[in-house]
């Protein structure tokens, strides 16, 4: 009986559990809700990636590429690369190569085609208005004579109406009575003619005013057609000088040797603004560019700033600056990207982009556009199943502004 006991004792003893064991298994139970926890509450905020380079928002603060308007070649620059110009200084000139303007005295010649055509235009001008002013005096005159007529007659018909009362009365004779009559006949047919003569007069004054009109346009057109030969050659002739659109600095001299040939097109060199305008452009895939709306935050990573970044929580960084995104393209690249503009965000509490000195416009930049927050949990198995971000809810953004402007204020504080 003793001896059973002893046996049951030992095997008990065999099946107990070390105390050592007890204190871990507490910590891993724990250590497994503390990871649970942590996977639920702790927030992380989702981003998508995209890469490209520092450019300017406004496009005449771009880099302005310098090309020939003409085909000719080239017969001095007036630049060196690393220059700094103005705006219309000149650059280089160029000989034109056109059969029609290799004339050296060409623009002098056009001159004085002009100025004879002028003189020619306004004489003939003046001869058209001086033939319609003598077609209005012989008009005026002949109404003046039909005036005297009209006088003439009413005169002839007094003086034959008395002389026919005085006949009947018997105190003059039938001589003085025909007298009369032929008067009236006379001055009637002097009245016929004086208006057939100003009936004439006033078609003399159209035919000289139409004519005075037809002289005008005529001379307008021609006096037109050599203003604009003097015209297209004076530019013609400008266009051989190459003058700089903006202020900046020239970087790149595509043809460097006096006598070369050029195109008309063709690149001759490239001029870079000074401009503070900063932005950045880069390029997110179809998928992710639907995510994102004007508005939203954006961290990046310039290229030689040494920089430490934390995705999810972008307040754990080192070297990074932000911005805020502008514009997103309405159409792809071609490539299926979508080109997205980001500026510098004006809220307090972010990092002022370097200086245009140091950060140059075509400098490689990372970007991350932030998008909502969700928990730790749910972002990794978004990740382990290969699912997109979530789509932004409807006022997310503004809300997410405010949150934005409410952690920069506790953190300020």
């Amino acid at each position: 009986m003793v001896n059973d006991e002893n046996h049951n004792q030992s095997v008990f003893k065999l099946i107990d559990t070390h105390r050592l064991h007890r204190p871990l298994v507490v910590v891993i139970v724990v250590l497994i809700l503390s990871t649970a926890a942590f996977l639920a509450f702790v927030p992380w905020q989702q981003t998508v990636v995209g890469s490209g380079i520092v450019t300017s928002f406004a496009p005449e603060a771009r880099p302005q590429t310098v090309e020939s308007r003409i085909n000719g070649n080239i017969v001095r620059w007036y630049v060196r690369e690393g220059a700094y110009v103005n705006k219309g200084d000149t650059l280089a000139i160029l000989a034109d190569n056109n059969v029609n303007f290799l004339d050296t005295n060409l623009l002098h010649r056009l001159q004085v085609l002009r100025d004879r055509t002028f003189d020619a235009q306004e004489k003939g001008i003046s001869v058209a208005i001086q033939r319609r002013k003598q077609a209005e005096q012989r008009f005026n005159a002949a109404l003046a004579r039909l005036e005297n007529v009209i006088v003439e007659i009413t005169t002839a018909r007094v003086r034959y109406q008395r002389a026919e009362t005085l006949f009947k009365q018997d105190l003059i004779s039938r001589v003085e009575l025909e007298t009369a009559q032929l008067n009236l006949q006379k001055a009637s047919a002097d009245s016929a003619s004086s208006v057939a003569a100003m009936n004439a007069s006033q078609q003399d004054i159209n035919a000289f005013v139409s004519e005075e009109e037809r002289v005008i346009n005529q001379a307008f057109v021609s006096m037109q057609e050599v203003d604009v030969r003097l015209g297209n050659a004076q530019g013609r002739v400008g266009a051989g000088v190459i003058l700089s659109p903006v202020s900046g600095t020239v970087v790149r001299i595509a043809k460097a040797g006096a006598g070369q040939s050029v195109k008309e097109g063709e690149e001759l060199a490239l001029v870079v603004p000074k401009t503070t305008d900063q932005a950045v452009e880069i390029y997110l895939k179809s998928m992710d560019a639907a995510l994102i709306q004007p508005g939203r935050y954006v961290s990046l990573q310039f290229s030689g700033f040494p920089a430490f970044q934390f995705s999810g929580w972008r307040n754990i960084n080192v070297g990074i600056f932000h911005g805020r995104v502008k514009v997103i393209d309405a159409v792809d690249d071609g490539t299926g990207r979508f080109r997205v503009l980001i500026v510098p965000t004006e809220d307090q509490g972010y990092m002022t982009w370097p200086d245009a000195r140091y950060l140059r416009q075509g400098t490689d930049v990372s970007g991350w556009v932030l998008l909502d927050e969700v928990p730790l949990g749910y972002e990794l198995w978004r990740q382990m199943m290969g699912f997109p971000p979530q789509f932004p809810v409807e006022g997310g953004i503004e809300k997410k502004a405010k949150k934005d402007k409410k952690d920069l204020k506790d953190k300020m504080k």
